[in-house]
């Protein structure tokens, strides 16, 4: 019996042949297939400016590099999210404040978040996990008041959309999360996304070792080595054709699991948040046997993935003095962190696949309940 993987990404022979063009090519690092995937995410999402990048969380900490913060400046960062969030802000050199997520939506709570803000808060990054998002105008009219920037980590969400708009194309800075497990792939890579020239071109030299281009050796800023490849640009123009193809298949397989686990009082299943049409990047089911149902889904060869560790609890935080608010009160992190189960979510599902997962999750809850 093989197992059912919980994410794979959807690759075949159109990514191998335009990889074989490149490899043919023999310049392989960032060249024109990448001039030609960034413009093609600038095009796919409405983004003004688009620089790739060898991932996202060392394009989020060039975001905040750019901005020449203080070491005492602040950036708020929602307690339930991948660890590379707050990591980015550590390595800038900067304080991030960890601030309470809303129970539904999975993202920041606004009402507390603004008691986070202080003087000193110069960054909020709201993180759009699972593709969803808070209130992007209710966050944009407070940042305005308080001239605070916004970097949107929209690592999970490429495609979905808040009233209309592309996730990562709202705010300061956004950026896309091209990992193996994403909604598209190019192996590692990232791509950050701005509205601001200036910020555009302060993003490239600093992936490009602080030159505004190649083959120059005098460097008038300190920079890094960020850059892209061609063979991930290969791989990527290609995902991005398959783009809509995942999305609908994405889509239909939530609502397949919803319409069939329905009936079942112990399984909740939460709604995108209100004007946030959201892309699953995984579907997630919410239940208190949690622990049970993983354990018994791997006998039965299913994989599933936990959520994301809440940071306030994160072992080497622990006594971190350089984050504020770590001892504060994130109920609703470990709530969620507690009850949260992803289910198969890849593109190459079949019904087969997804009926023999929910027979399985029905007999669970049959046996359980039985005994």
């Amino acid at each position: 019996m093989s197992q059912i993987n919980q994410i794979t990404p959807w690759l075949n022979n159109q990514e191998s042949k335009n990889i074989y063009k490149i490899v043919q090519k023999t310049y392989l690092t960032e060249n024109k297939e990448t001039l030609k995937f960034e413009k093609n995410i600038r095009n796919k999402i409405k983004a003004k400016f688009v620089n790739s990048y060898s991932n996202w969380t060392c394009g989020l900490y060039a975001c905040l590099k750019i901005l020449n913060l203080k070491g005492d400046d602040e950036v708020i960062v929602p307690n339930l999210t991948f660890i590379a969030t707050i990591n980015s802000v550590i390595m800038a050199g900067l304080r991030p404040v960890l601030c309470e997520i809303d129970e539904n939506s999975l993202c920041l709570d606004l009402k507390k978040l603004t008691k986070c803000i202080t003087k000193k808060t110069k960054v909020i990054i709201p993180v759009h996990l699972y593709g969803n998002c808070c209130d992007m105008d209710e966050l944009k009219k407070i940042c305005k008041k308080k001239k605070i920037l916004i970097i949107e980590d929209a690592a999970q969400s490429i495609g979905s959309k808040y009233k209309n708009k592309f996730l990562g194309t709202i705010g300061d800075f956004g950026g896309i999360s091209f990992y193996g497990n994403k909604i598209i792939t190019t192996g590692e890579g990232g791509a950050v996304i701005t509205k601001r020239q200036s910020f555009h071109k302060k993003l490239y030299k600093f992936k490009n070792h602080g030159r505004s281009k190649k083959g120059v050796f005098k460097h008038d800023s300190i920079g890094f080595n960020f850059m892209f490849t061609e063979m991930q640009a290969a791989i990527g123009n290609v995902q991005l054709k398959k783009l809509d193809k995942i999305i609908k298949k994405k889509k239909y397989i939530y609502e397949y699991y919803k319409k069939n686990l329905k009936n079942i009082n112990q399984i909740i299943f939460k709604d995108s948040s209100k004007n946030c049409l959201q892309v699953h990047w995984f579907t997630n089911i919410f239940t208190k046997d949690k622990i049970k149902l993983i354990k018994y889904l791997s006998y039965k060869k299913i994989q599933t993935r936990e959520c994301f560790y809440p940071l306030n609890l994160q072992p080497c935080f622990k006594k971190n003095k350089q984050i504020k608010n770590l001892d504060g009160d994130f109920k609703i992190s470990k709530k969620i962190f507690d009850n949260l189960i992803s289910l198969p979510s890849s593109f190459d599902l079949t019904k087969e696949d997804l009926d023999k997962i929910i027979l399985n999750i029905k007999k669970f809850y049959v046996k359980k309940y039985r005994d």
